[in-house]
């Protein structure tokens, strides 16, 4: 379990801590979107010491970005490419690649089913949305919310208020600005975030 402590208000001294059971971090974003190799090599050598193992899709844009970082850096092993068409599975030969959606899907349907399996499978969501944020960012993002897993939202955009999440501004690691989107958790104990 790896707990995240976001301040609430700068230098008020309270903060809201939540925690992650330590599984799969997805990345997901925009397919117009790529990001800057050392961006993607700090998040994943972050989250890889926090014992995470890691997930993205297998489209262009975030998902290519990530998938070419996780090679070089050492992660194949510890990595899964979730694939919407068989063909780009077959293509994805250097990191380990899975089709998880049914044959015969129209491809916006079958993107939009590969976003729900990886969101279902992840504990936690690193989004890099377009601006103003696209269809399949939208999806990951309320997909990620309704399964109880928190979404950082590497954007200038704050997401819109909603009582399904506390939203939060923060930097990841000390790489990334964005916003916290923390859905409320219940555990036997209660909630699994509070704010101290």
């Amino acid at each position: 379990m790896t707990t995240f402590s976001v301040p609430v208000r700068e230098h008020d001294g309270r903060f809201f801590s939540f925690s992650v059971d330590a599984g799969a971090v997805l990345f997901a974003g925009g397919r117009d979107r790529t990001v800057p190799f050392q961006v993607c090599s700090d998040l994943i050598k972050a989250f890889r010491g926090l014992g995470f193992a890691f997930m993205t899709g297998c489209a262009s844009g975030v998902d290519e970005s990530f998938r070419k970082a996780l090679v070089l850096t050492g992660n194949k092993d510890v990595s899964l490419i979730a694939c919407a068409f068989r063909e780009r599975q077959k293509r994805i030969n250097e990191i380990y690649s899975l089709f998880v959606v049914p044959d015969g899907l129209l491809p916006k349907v079958a993107l939009a089913k590969r976003t729900l399996w990886l969101t279902s499978k992840c504990s936690i969501l690193i989004l890099f949305p377009s601006d103003p944020m696209g269809k399949g960012s939208a999806l990951a993002f309320k997909s990620a919310i309704y399964n109880s897993k928190p979404v950082f939202v590497v954007s200038k955009t704050c997401p819109k208020e909603s009582n399904l999440y506390t939203l939060l501004p923060s930097n990841l690691f000390g790489v990334v600005d964005g916003f916290w989107a923390v859905p409320p958790v219940y555990q036997l104990t209660g909630l699994c975030h509070e704010a101290v």
